[in-house]
């Protein structure tokens, strides 16, 4: 499965085995945040039909710091909880999504990659920027969905290589 770029009021990824995948996003009414950037409210749907909702999600930019303060939403009238854990150690890093009692983790393998694991068995993974899942579900597409439309991603990234490229970028853009 293969998500394309959100662009700033949603997209569609119609090539989900369980349907097309449609991402709304608006703009909440809660304030802006110099840290978190501007809330926004994300609304996904399998086939036409309401499936998962962030109430208190962010854009892209800011995805990461969302998720660390943990999201709180809605799937398939079960509670989802959407949060990342930043470390070290590669072995503490993942993104977590909590619904119905279970619980799927995002965890980086090798330079690139990542898989997907539930109950501690891996379940799908990337491979050339496109996610393979053998079993795919709606509650895994979502989980790869969002993980790879609000950049979560960089929550597993090592810090010491995020800073050093945001410390490039900063100098390049001319502080």
């Amino acid at each position: 499965m293969k998500f394309r770029k959100s662009r700033p009021d949603g997209t569609t990824a119609a090539i989900t085995p369980p349907g097309e995948l449609t991402l709304h996003r608006a703009r909440s009414d809660a304030e802006f945040d110099v840290l978190r950037g501007h809330p926004e409210i994300w609304r996904l749907e399998l086939d036409g039909r309401p499936l998962a909702e962030l109430p208190d999600f962010g854009e892209p930019a800011y995805g990461v710091s969302f998720a660390r303060r943990g999201a709180v939403g809605t799937f398939d009238g079960a509670e989802l909880r959407v949060s990342a854990r930043d470390h070290l150690l590669r072995s503490r890093r993942h993104v977590e999504f909590r619904s119905g009692g279970r619980t799927l983790r995002i965890v980086r393998r090798g330079l690139a990659g990542s898989r997907l694991l539930e109950d501690g068995r891996p379940v799908a993974r990337t491979r050339s920027r496109a996610w393979d899942s053998a079993e795919p579900d709606p509650l895994r597409v979502v989980a790869m969905a969002v993980y790879t439309w609000a950049k979560l991603n960089f929550a597993n990234t090592d810090p010491v290589l995020r800073f050093v490229h945001c410390t490039i970028g900063t100098v390049l853009n001319g502080f």
